[in-house]
Parts: C-alpha cells; sequence; structure tokens
C-alpha cells in the first residue's frame, strides 16, 4: 500500500518533539495528536504495526507537530479539551479549562441539590466550561452563562451543542453591564474572572503568555480585585435567600478576598486546592441571628 508506515512517522515525529520537551510529556503529545487526527490508539500501533497513513494525513501531523514546537499548547492545536469529564471545543480565544476550576465546579455542585429548579450565573464564561458542567449535573437548573468578548461565546455556543445542554448565552461587559438579565433573581453565581498581576507575567509559562487571551488573565496591579468588586456589587441584590457567589481566585489574595466579602456585609469562606494552594472563595448571603 502506497503511505507513510505510521509506526515510523510516530518515532520520527517523537523524536523531533522530544528535542524540545521532555521524553515522556513527547509521547504523550504524540498519542494525543494520533488518537485525535487519526483516530489511532496505543493499542491500534502495537495490533497494526504496517499502519499507514497517505499524505494528507501525513501533512495533518506534520503541522501540528510544527505548532507544538512553537510552543502552541496542544489543546489549542488539537481544538480540543477535557472538563469534567466533557469534551470541550477551544481555540484561542478562550482560556485552555484547568483542573483547578474543575474543582471549583465539584464544590460548588457538592453543596447544591438535585431536585430544585436552580437559577445560576456563570460570569466571563469562556468556553462555558463552567456553565456547560454545572447545566450538565443539574439538568432542572435555568444556567445563564456571561462574556464580553463575541468570539468567547461563539466557542462557548458550540460547546453548548456538543454537550446537549441548554444555557443561555448573553453578551455583556461586567465592568460596565447593560442586559437585563442583571436584574433578575439568582441562586448560585460562580465566576472565574481575570485575577493574575501584570506584575506576575514574568514567572508565568511562555506558552501561556504567548498563546492564551490575555484579556481573560490579567488585571492590573493596583486593582487586582477589580472584577470580585464589580460582580459582588452587581449580584449581591440578586441573590435569593441561602445564595452564594463562588469565585476560583489569586492564591495570594485570600485575605484581601476575605476582607473584600466582608465589606459587602457577606460570610466569607476560603477553601484550598488539591495541592493546598487557597484558590476558592464562597461569599454568602448571611443567615439572620436567633
Amino acid at each position: 500500500m502506497i503511505g507513510f508506515n505510521l509506526n515510523k512517522v510516530k518515532r520520527q515525529f517523537t523524536k523531533k518533539l522530544a528535542e524540545h520537551y521532555p521524553q515522556r510529556e513527547a509521547e504523550q503529545l504524540m498519542r494525543i495528536l494520533l488518537e485525535d487526527f487519526m483516530g489511532v490508539d496505543a493499542k491500534c500501533m502495537l495490533m497494526e504495526p504496517d499502519l499507514r497513513i497517505n499524505e494528507v494525513q501525513y501533512s495533518i501531523l506534520d503541522d501540528a507537530v510544527k505548532q507544538l514546537l512553537k510552543g502552541v499548547p496542544v489543546q489549542y492545536v488539537t481544538r480540543k479539551a477535557w472538563f469534567d469529564g466533557l469534551l470541550f471545543y477551544v481555540d484561542k480565544s478562550v482560556l485552555i479549562p484547568r483542573p483547578e476550576t474543575e474543582e471549583l465546579v465539584q464544590k460548588v455542585a457538592a453543596t447544591l441539590p438535585n431536585d430544585k429548579p436552580l437559577r445560576i450565573w456563570d460570569i466571563g464564561t469562556g468556553s462555558g466550561c463552567i456553565a456547560i458542567a454545572l447545566a450538565k449535573r443539574f439538568p432542572k437548573a435555568e444556567v445563564t452563562a456571561f462574556d464580553v468578548s463575541e468570539k468567547a461565546l461563539a466557542a462557548a455556543k458550540m460547546n453548548v451543542i456538543i454537550n446537549e445542554v441548554q444555557v443561555e448565552l448573553v453578551c455583556d461587559d461586567v465592568l460596565h453591564p447593560q442586559s437585563d438579565r442583571w436584574s433578575q433573581p439568582v441562586d448560585i453565581v460562580v465566576s472565574n474572572p481575570p485575577y493574575i498581576r501584570e506584575s506576575e507575567k514574568a514567572s508565568m509559562e511562555h506558552n501561556v503568555l504567548d498563546y492564551e487571551p490575555h484579556q481573560a488573565l490579567f488585571v492590573p496591579d493596583e486593582d487586582p480585585l477589580l472584577f470580585y468588586r464589580q460582580i459582588l456589587t452587581l449580584v449581591k441584590p440578586q441573590l435569593t435567600p441561602g445564595g452564594s457567589v463562588w469565585f476560583e481566585i489569586n492564591e495570594a489574595m485570600g485575605e484581601e478576598m476575605v476582607k473584600l466579602v466582608q465589606e459587602k456585609d457577606l460570610e466569607a469562606r476560603l477553601y484550598g486546592d488539591f495541592a493546598g494552594k487557597t484558590r476558592f472563595c464562597q461569599a454568602s448571603i448571611k443567615k439572620p441571628r436567633v
């Protein structure tokens, strides 16, 4: 059969990747490319050592490897990312979903009743991962996702379709709100807003700095809680009794977040992530004293 032996191609590209990545990571990246672009997994490679690909398929793999060698995150190369057991389309208009944000969804979900028709807002939805994961876990919930970026909402719309959920998508700027939706009552608000200070750029990986949207990452050093303050101000009047706001936060800003929440006359609770870092904050309506 005319074409390229896939095992040889795999070894060739893995060797190239290993010049820029640790060997194990290079092998893992190659496995991802083969599964996503060729539909070929490790078992198939083992069972069919003479498997071949054509010139078009070779070109696709070659282009993908070249992107990885430039530092493009593999999720942007394949346009795929997994989050909370669900598959998401991602491109450079949205952040790549992180394990820490999965933890946020899990912590929120653990506090919610399954049988209640909740109203949930996700502010700064990006790919829609938080909103869609919660809509999937709570099919009775009325979920609304907000973002200022039309391109991000286009990606979120694709993910709503892919994951077969009902989520209302609203294009609006939380810093300059215009939508009528903000005047409606809400039970749970979740947000992973920009929280990395400009001064922290120097310590970040280049593949994040070079390819992920800065609008979704960074805040000015002089006002790092800008989005949290605005969100709390905006949504507190709409929170129903027992309602709460959940945030992913900068691990260095835990004490400042508690102070901000308390200034809004709400109860604050901090949570650690799987690495023990303070990464989440819950702001709740104060319970009346008996």
